[in-house]
Parts: structure tokens; sequence; C-alpha cells
């Protein structure tokens, strides 16, 4: 395919930034946008292809993702009346393993009105199985006291023996085999559902802020703010809205500003920056959900912390 213009990329990019209709309503649409996209990659220079994903407000990561649509490795094999219409879902058919994607199909997870997420939790699964872990639940045991080697040994047995009665394994530690390797990439899943609805709500209010106010916190896209510290985050939010009557900025920005945090939560390793977020968070619903009662609010933040901020 020959390079396309910036001009021609963009009229295949019609709908408002971060919609889930961007990149085409069908599966045809979204394939014909990726194969523009991959042109691009490899005709245009660095600097051309940033100035474009400032211009559109793409993340570099979704642009990534349409080159890598575009190879087929695994979508040419499948009947396009099969493909999903979502670039995600594309995606994430795209970068199975060849014995997942024949799996897929036959278990009828290839479908037109599949979702990435189904798709992504399927493959998860089916990792999984393998491992000879089907499904985990997660399991804290809190200690009242602190207990010696052998009682630890006791209660660990002594566990393990009434799940046995219902044929279930209990290992100790931080997860079974592989479980790291799965927990990674369900946290990169998760991250990305969370960028992608940050970039709906806030790529329009990005590119129309002014242009001054963008030179001050060093944002020109969507993406910017989002990957950005959350200081500058509610900072840029903030001072756009003007900082006289902080309900607005509930109002309007609640659930990007939970959503950012869920974004950092769901990113960290450390265990105590991630009780500080959900921390932070509580603290948001008790004055602006409860004290100050903004409607919709404190359920919009539980939901987030319910969907993404249990780890």
């Amino acid at each position: 395919m020959k390079s396309p213009s910036s001009a021609e990329l963009a009229q295949h990019l019609s709908a408002t930034p971060g919609s889930k209709e961007r990149f085409g309503t069908t599966a045809a649409a979204v394939l014909e946008t990726a194969d523009l996209v991959a042109a691009a990659q490899d005709s245009w220079d660095k600097e051309s292809i940033t100035a474009f994903l400032d211009q559109q407000d793409i993340h570099p990561k979704v642009w990534r993702k349409l080159v890598t649509i575009a190879r087929r490795k695994n979508l040419g094999s499948l009947l396009e009346e099969d493909l999903p219409s979502s670039y995600t879902a594309l995606y994430a058919l795209e970068v199975m393993s060849p014995d997942e994607l024949a799996a897929a199909v036959k278990e009828g997870v290839v479908r037109s009105d599949a979702s990435s997420r189904s798709i992504l939790e399927w493959t998860k699964a089916f990792r999984m199985r393998g491992t000879g872990i089907e499904q985990e639940i997660p399991l804290t045991l809190v200690l009242r006291e602190d207990l010696t080697g052998q009682q630890k040994q006791d209660l660990m047995e002594a566990l393990r023996q009434v799940a046995d009665s219902f044929g279930v394994e209990v290992l100790e530690g931080k997860g079974g085999v592989r479980q790291t390797e799965l927990k990674a990439d369900l946290r990169k899943v998760r991250a990305a559902e969370i960028e992608e609805q940050l970039m709906r709500l806030l790529g329009p209010v990005v590119l129309d802020a002014p242009d001054a106010l963008k030179q001050q916190f060093q944002v020109n896209s969507g993406a910017d703010l989002i990957g950005g510290s959350r200081e500058h985050f509610t900072g840029f939010l903030q001072v756009l809205e003007g900082k006289g009557d902080q309900t607005v900025f509930w109002q309007k920005y609640g659930r990007a500003y939970c959503l950012k945090y869920a974004l950092d939560f769901t990113l960290s390793e450390s265990k105590a920056e991630r009780f500080q977020l959900k921390k932070r968070v509580n603290m948001a619903i008790e004055r602006w959900g409860i004290e100050n009662a903004i409607p919709g609010f404190q359920e919009i933040a539980e939901e987030v912390m319910r969907t993404y901020m249990r780890r």
C-alpha cells in the first residue's frame, strides 16, 4: 500500500477521539485503517508520526496496536464475517499463539459480537488450563497474633485438609505456576481498558483546551494528560474549570479522577502506594459523595474501585 498523506489518514478517523468507533464501525473498516497506519509507520519519519498522534489525540500504544493488526498473522486466517469491529478485540486475536487461536475458533470465542474483554478473559483462562489451575479464589489470612513456625505449619495443613474435601488445592505464597506472568498480563489488560475510558472522557477536553493551558502543563494530547503525574492531571482540569467552586470539577471530572487513580493503582507494584491510592479515592467519596452529596459520584467511585482497585 502506498504511503497515505496525513489528510488521507485523518479522513478515516471521523469519530470523536477516544470513541470505540474512532478507527471504523466494522471489522473491514478497522482493517483498512490499520493498513493505512502501517503504511504510514513504514514511510513517515518519527517527527511526522508524533505530530499526527498529537493532532489526532491518539495514544502511541493505540498506534502500535493498529500496526500489529495490519500484519494479519492470525486475522488473515479467520473469516471476515466472524471478526469483531473493535480494534482492541482484533488486537487480542492477532496476538494469540497458534494454539490459543485454534482453541478460540473451536470454542466459539471468535465472533463478530465478541468484546476485547471477553477475548482476553478467555485467553487468561485458557493459559491457566495447562497449569492445573482452572480458577483462583484470592484469600488473605489475617493473624491476630504472631504464630510460631509449627503453628503456621499446622494451620496450613488444616486448611489443605478442608480444601481437599472440596477438590481444591491450597498454594502458599503469591500464586501458583505461571501466576506472576498471568497477573502481569491481566494488569496490562486492565490498564489498557482504563486508558481507553480516559481517552474517551478527556481526549476532546484536551483538544478544545486553550493553548496557553496546554503549554503551561506541557500537555499536547489526552495521552499526555493521562500518562502524566496525578498532580498535573488534577491541576490541568482544575485550572481549566477555574479554582473557585471545586464542586464543578467533581461534577465534570469525578469519574476521570477515579479512573486516573485506578490506572496508577493497576500499574503500581508497591503495596504501600496502592493502599494510599485507594485511601485517596475513599477520601474523595467521603467528602464529595457524602458530605457534599454530588449526585452519582459515590456510586461512580465505588464502581471504579470494585472493578479496578481490588488487588
